[in-house]
């Protein structure tokens, strides 16, 4: 795309963390319906997805994902969290007749303070945002806790050598290797922690699975 080569790293990855803006709401939200399709589709495959599931996403950008995750729980229940105001705009649209009917709850916060009660959702997941937790220990346990007996989560990434290759401020980004996500899983609670990935463009897609005791 032309115009990224027209904006300076640092702004671009700050973009990506919290789209703010004009950018935020057209340029952003064509990269990630774009450049997140692979990893968004394989992230929810891994969830293995039934119709009465109460699920959760952390970072909801657009809402593409949070849509096709509601046509397939269609007795359950689908909320999500971002702090970003353009994009909570966006998914809003995205989303708007199910969130007319009860059926999706959008909140705008970040991680530190999940809008729900412990033990709730049987899934949670998350798309390339794990390089923005300020806290990761801290948010993957309150992710923990809202999560029910045997509930999943999913989180979907790129790992630290897949992002070397990309043009990003690294003041912004923390990247991860494959090991690190699942010792932070592990840290924060869950069990039967694993790696999945999945050949996609423009790189090989990488899911890391947990469990919750």
């Amino acid at each position: 795309m032309f115009l990224l080569k027209l904006i300076p790293s640092k702004i671009l990855s700050s973009q990506a963390r919290k789209p703010t803006g004009f950018i935020g709401r057209y340029l952003m939200t064509k990269i990630f319906n774009e450049g997140n399709a692979d990893l968004n589709s394989f992230v929810k495959e891994c969830l293995h997805l039934r119709s009465d599931d109460k699920v959760f996403e952390i970072g909801f950008g657009t809402g593409k994902l949070i849509k096709e995750i509601a046509a397939i729980t269609t007795e359950g229940q689908v909320e999500g969290i971002d702090f970003s105001t353009a994009m909570l705009e966006q998914a809003s649209k995205t989303n708007i007749h199910s969130i007319s009917t009860g059926k999706v709850f959008l909140h705008q916060g970040d991680c530190s303070a999940l809008p729900a009660a412990e033990k709730y959702f049987d899934k949670l997941c998350s798309i390339n945002t794990i390089y923005f937790f300020e806290e990761p220990g801290d948010y993957l346990k309150e992710m923990h806790r809202i999560l029910k007996p045997n509930g999943i989560i999913a989180i979907g990434f790129r790992d630290n050598e897949q992002m070397s290759k990309l043009n990003l401020d690294m003041e912004v980004f923390r990247t991860y290797s494959k090991d690190d996500v699942v010792n932070l899983l592990i840290n924060a609670g869950f069990l039967e922690t694993k790696v999945l990935e999945k050949d996609s463009s423009p790189f090989v897609s990488y899911c890391a699975i947990g469990k919750k005791a």
